[in-house]
């Protein structure tokens, strides 16, 4: 019996997880996270797109929701691609 999905914080995100686009659709994998763990604050996501396969970082402000199984932005796929390549 599968998990049930739920809301987790930002430090239990799970490896590789799909991020999910405002639209409701998988466009990519979670590769990093990127914040301060000692203190708590979280700055946001590494996500390696589906299309093109670069990565490109989500700031925390644009992360609704982690869960125990999915990233989701409120980001729409189009804006998501526009995003600078994160080095």
């Amino acid at each position: 019996m599968a998990e049930e999905e739920r809301e987790v914080a930002w430090l239990a995100m799970p490896e590789k997880a799909p991020v999910i686009d405002g639209a409701g659709e998988e466009i990519g994998r979670a590769e990093e996270l990127l914040g301060d763990k000692a203190e708590d604050i979280f700055h946001g996501i590494v996500v390696k797109l589906a299309r093109g396969g670069h990565k490109v970082e989500v700031r925390a402000d644009r992360i609704p929701k982690i869960t125990t199984h999915r990233v989701y932005t409120d980001l729409a796929a189009d804006e998501l691609e526009q995003l600078p390549e994160f080095r």
